[in-house]
């Protein structure tokens, strides 16, 4: 009799409680994003689709002719972006922020460069460290990283394209 009594008051009460505990993911600017979004990525006007991957530390992005080169004394970065779908080319020189390893199961590691991307994510417009990286033979051209991730979005794997596209 007394764990009954226990349950039938215990139940209540924890509801009573939780409700009056706001909802984290409210306080995040974009709410709860699917495991696949648009990704608008400067200069580029239609949006790439980017796959979240909240175990991924840095984003990552399609890219060619990848060079390192000096200008001025500091270290550069020039590659190309050709957008799927599209086959918009967009030629980039950007200042290195850092070079990367990616490890690989029996094989030597590989060195990749990072820079600065302006994007927009829903409504959110940032700059983000992003990887350059041969995806040719990935779906997603674009990779979003927890350093885009954290602190703007849940993510719903089950979802899809839940932000809205941009209207020019």
């Amino acid at each position: 009799m007394k764990s009954l009594y226990f349950k039938s008051f215990a139940v209540p009460l924890c509801l009573l409680l939780l409700s009056g505990c706001e909802n984290p993911v409210k306080k995040l600017p974009l709410g709860v994003i699917g495991g696949t979004e648009p990704v608008y990525v400067e200069p580029f006007r239609a949006p790439f689709s980017g796959k979240a991957d909240t175990g991924a530390d840095i984003a990552s992005i399609g890219a060619t002719d990848i060079r390192e080169f000096r200008k001025d004394g500091k270290r550069y970065v020039a590659f190309t972006i050709v957008q799927r779908g599209t086959d918009a080319v967009q030629n980039y020189e950007l200042p290195l922020v850092r070079v990367i390893p990616i490890t690989r199961h029996g094989q030597k590691p590989l060195k990749r460069y990072v820079v600065h991307l302006r994007i927009r994510l829903g409504t959110l417009e940032m700059t983000r460290e992003f990887s350059l990286a041969d995806r040719s033979n990935f779906k997603y051209q674009v990779l979003l990283g927890k350093n885009v991730i954290a602190g703007n979005a849940a993510v719903d794997v089950t979802r899809e394209n839940t932000l809205e596209p941009r209207r020019d």
